[in-house]
């Protein structure tokens, strides 16, 4: 991959949350590698979603996107 040299500390930060992210998920004793990326990948589009759609969307399909997010942060700690 190459990068823009302005744009490096973004992608290392980008990077670094992305590895924190997949790292909560190794409490899940049932999810291997292949699941915690792939969650990690779900909770950071859910939120790019969010995001994008939130002056688009109406309160009710936003809450709905917080309410879902929510309940994989609570599966998260179980």
């Amino acid at each position: 991959m190459t990068i823009d040299a302005a744009n490096e500390e973004l992608y290392r930060v980008a990077a670094k949350r992305l590895n924190e992210k997949i790292s909560e998920f190794s409490k899940i004793p049932s999810f291997d590698i292949q699941d915690r990326v792939a969650m990690a990948a779900l909770l950071y589009s859910i939120l790019a979603l969010n995001t994008e759609q939130n002056s688009a969307l109406g309160n009710d399909d936003v809450e709905e996107l917080h309410a879902i997010e929510e309940r994989i942060r609570t599966y998260i700690k179980k």
